[in-house]
């Protein structure tokens, strides 16, 4: 979750330039150097939504791998420019040269929490595209991780990017069918309130 931060607006908009090239700077060389370990891996969370056009500020990196991965990650990158966060916490790291923070799911686990039925599929399958050496989710895996997260992750601002996605590209009540059976319904609320939200603009 992103951390608050606090100080003059002008101070403020200088400091998330700057932070905007360091998380650049940063996922050029994870594509980089998971590219030469042979790691899958893909871009989820708010960067992935960027990809289809909306922008929302975001403190770190959140990446999708395999256990194996996550286990070849810190045996070749952590101590040569990654670092835990935190003792027992393998799944939380930092870039230390420019201080951004990785949070790394993998694949099989649950999105949102263990009580959800939507587990993330390996970084290298059909759910997930690749653009310039980066894999991100399809249209249809972002909405089914944001939904999923959502609800059983209590995450509302989740709930928020689908509909902001939904406004920005006009989906409709066809799309409900490109997702999992037991997430349709909560996707056709939101496409409902988003309506109504733009009739009230």
């Amino acid at each position: 979750m992103a951390k608050q931060v606090a100080g003059p607006l002008i101070q403020l908009l200088r400091r998330d330039f700057v932070h905007a090239q360091d998380i650049a700077v940063v996922l050029e060389f994870l594509r980089r150097r998971l590219a030469e370990e042979g790691i899958p891996f893909a871009v989820i969370g708010a960067l992935a939504l960027r990809q289809y056009g909306f922008v929302r500020a975001t403190e770190d990196i959140d990446i999708l791998t395999t256990p194996e991965g996550l286990e070849k990650i810190h045996a070749t990158l952590v101590g040569r420019g990654l670092v835990p966060r935190g003792a027992g916490l393998p799944k939380l790291l930092r870039e230390t040269e420019h201080e951004v923070n990785i949070d790394v799911m993998t694949s099989g686990e649950h999105a949102g929490s263990d009580e959800s039925p939507i587990v993330y599929p390996p970084p290298d399958s059909d759910a997930f595209v690749e653009i310039d050496g980066v894999r991100f989710p399809t249209m249809a895996a972002l909405i089914e991780f944001k939904i999923a997260s959502g609800i059983w992750g209590h995450r509302h601002q989740d709930l928020g990017d689908v509909q902001n996605l939904i406004r920005m590209h006009g989906l409709g009540e066809a799309f409900a069918h490109r997702l999992p059976p037991t997430l349709r319904d909560r996707f056709l609320t939101l496409l409902r309130e988003t309506r109504a939200q733009r009739e009230l603009e």
